[in-house]
């Protein structure tokens, strides 16, 4: 091979690892499970998702997710994670997680116009091998692509980037390491044509889709959103507690009825009234039982101590 055919060779690999070091640390492999029937197994699925925010946002697809009874993620350095949807847009097929965890590593999304030919790097979990690096190229834009009989995806990067199952959900990223896409589908026996939802997409479903559920939690009688979390079994002990899970609190609306009662992000509830709150469906039915009375005693977990405080309903 001739000098000048190496140092090709060497600028494209550098590009590659550059794309790859840079998004690697923001990439996360989603787990999903659906409870099974009656002497059926739950379901799981696999798929992939991106860190956006350091306050713990993960932009995923929305097939990834759908009907799903619980998420976790596990990130780069191993750490497995319960994460709530926050929300999601089928016809985009786009949503939005978030896990109870901040100063996480992000990736940049990057709107700016691609071309044709350029070189990209799609992150993923492609059948479940974790953390899979690809290369390939733009190999052209604002195509459609059906979804079902009522769904047509527009405005699609195609890329020959090798794509595969459980890659969706990944990023697709330029050799500077920002998103540029966020991989979706492939046509089935169909080598080399994979698709992309493009970032300037991603970024408008992602205002609308916080924006909606702030709106949420604001309407609601507690002003938080919240998911299901272990507690230490160390807590558990030092504790005395008779229960394994709590409520975490994951945002806590201003002028809210949580946040009137001091509560923070952060926060594990443990019960309210007389109900242990071990799932957030628990939490649910506790506020309906507690309708007409006021005020409502919370127990809640702080930095490994336990707390109450009566919290007055909206």
């Amino acid at each position: 091979m001739a000098a000048h055919e190496h140092e090709a060779m060497d600028a494209y690999s550098h590009a590659i690892t550059t794309a790859a070091e840079r998004a690697g640390p923001a990439v996360v492999k989603v787990e999903t499970g659906r409870g099974g029937q009656r002497n059926r197994r739950p379901q799981q699925g696999i798929g992939s998702g991106v860190i956006y925010s350091s306050e713990g946002y993960i932009l995923t697809n929305a097939h990834v997710v759908a009907g799903t009874s619980r998420v976790h993620v596990t990130l780069p350095d191993g750490r497995n994670l319960p994460a709530g949807v926050i929300g999601a847009h089928p016809e985009r097929d786009l949503a939005v997680l978030r896990v109870g965890q901040a100063g996480l590593p992000v990736a940049e999304l990057n709107a700016a116009p691609l071309r044709v030919g350029q070189l990209v790097v799609a992150i993923g979990n492609p059948y479940g091998l974790d953390f899979t690096v690809t290369a390939g190229v733009v190999s052209a834009l604002n195509r459609s692509l059906p979804l079902d009989r009522s769904t047509t995806l527009g405005q699609l990067i195609q890329t020959d980037t090798p794509i595969n199952p459980g890659n969706s959900g990944g990023p697709l990223v330029d050799v500077q390491g920002r998103v540029v896409g966020i991989t979706t589908a492939i046509l089935p026996f169909a080598q080399g044509l994979g698709f992309a939802i493009p970032a300037s997409s991603a970024l408008d479903v992602i205002g609308k889709l916080t924006e909606a559920h702030r709106q949420g939690i604001s309407r609601g009688a507690l002003g938080i959103s919240g998911l299901d979390v272990p507690i230490d079994t160390a807590v558990q002990r030092a504790l005395t507690l008779d229960q394994s899970s709590g409520v975490l609190l994951l945002e806590v609306a201003p002028g809210g009825a949580a946040a009137r009662a001091s509560l923070h992000s952060g926060d594990i509830i443990l019960s309210m009234g007389d109900r242990t709150t071990d799932t957030v469906e628990a939490l649910r039915q506790a506020v309906q039982s507690l309708k007409g009375r006021s005020p409502w005693p919370v127990s809640f977990l702080r930095a490994g101590r336990r707390r109450r405080v009566a919290l007055v309903p909206a």
